[in-house]
């Protein structure tokens, strides 16, 4: 290699691309010559390359224009593959999913029946031929009323499984991705949705339930009672029809709350707004804003108000303990 590719190489490294970001800047590159050859090596390997240099010298700049657009499309398209399981259980299902990458949505069926379609994809440098393989074997695992789904693969090297489930509403849930978003249409009983990056969008979600995500918004929906705990460490925060303690936090982002505290309710977000609507249950409030306003539509009584960005008191005659707090952001009770 040249010293003028090797500089150039090492400048490309030294961007930090993300891998889907390099098509693009190979559009960006001007291409000349040997050169390109190797650059198209380091980003697709040699068989495409020698195609790609055949294509500059038989068509000249059209060619350029066709080199760019066929490393975009050898990055975007890999092999792909699906398969489905219709599974029986006699009783209630307990489900577990979990996919290193990709996305899970759930669906109601009928009870008694589960219907699972994977989609598995290879991505920049993934293994064609592990993809065929799984869906020629798909990680699904039966024992009696437990379904274990993904179990086998949840750290694949550049392959993606998405997952569309039916499942019966009141089934015992657990799904978690490493990156991409998880939504449920209205299953689960004690659900904990995760993902690592990634939005969670959720109704119907009966009982206690978590959903936490290290980077992405939430919304989620309960069913019935129970306690509720909703993290992410980057993004906003809805909970609806809540009946029970509550804990929701996230580092930067607005949260919305709507429900009545049946039990202890904690609030934090490290920048952003924050709004309750409580109905008529009574409740004890302790809010804290490091810069906003705080504002009450009930009536509040034994009201301290002893620093600027600070209220609490007893609303609708008192009741479980609801702590606000925002580092900057204001704070309304409705």
């Amino acid at each position: 290699m040249s010293e003028n590719e090797q500089s150039g190489r090492i400048r490309c490294m030294r961007e930090g691309f993300a891998e889907e970001e390099k098509p693009a800047l190979a559009c960006r590159m001007q291409i000349r010559g040997q050169t390109i050859l190797s650059f198209v090596k380091f980003w697709c390997g040699a068989p495409p390359a020698v195609k790609a240099m055949r294509t500059i010298r038989r068509y000249g700049s059209g060619g350029t224009i066709a080199l760019a657009l066929g490393i975009a499309t050898m990055a975007a398209l890999g092999e792909e593959a699906t398969f489905e399981r219709n599974l029986d259980v006699s009783g209630r299902a307990e489900l577990m999913i979990a996919t290193g990458s990709g996305t899970i949505h759930l669906t109601q069926s009928e009870n008694g029946r589960i219907h699972i379609l994977g989609r598995v994809r290879s991505n920049w440098g993934g293994n064609d031929e592990k993809v065929r393989e799984i869906a020629a074997h798909p990680p699904v695992e039966q024992t009696g009323n437990i379904v274990r789904i993904g179990a086998r693969h949840e750290n694949l090297r550049n392959i993606s499984i998405d997952y569309d489930i039916e499942a019966p509403a009141n089934a015992f849930l657990n799904a978690a991705t490493g990156s991409g978003s998880v939504i449920d249409d209205g299953v689960g009983a004690d659900a904990k949705l995760s993902t690592g990056s990634g939005g969670i969008h959720a109704t119907g979600l009966q009982g206690d339930f978590s959903v936490e995500t290290g980077s992405g918004n939430i919304y989620a929906e309960q069913t019935g009672n129970g306690d509720v705990k909703a993290e992410t460490g980057s993004g906003s925060i809805e909970l609806r029809n809540l009946h029970g303690a509550l804990r929701a936090q996230t580092g930067s982002g607005n949260i919305k709350t709507a429900g009545i505290p049946s039990g202890p309710w904690r609030l934090d977000t490290g920048s952003g707004g924050v709004e309750l609507w409580t109905g008529s249950a009574g409740l004890t409030l302790d809010a804290s804003t490091g810069s906003g306003r705080i504002r009450c539509d009930r009536e509040i009584t034994g009201q301290t108000d002893s620093e600027k960005h600070h209220l609490s008191g007893k609303v609708g005659g008192g009741g479980p303990m609801v702590r606000v707090e925002t580092g900057s952001g204001s704070i309304q009770i409705h």
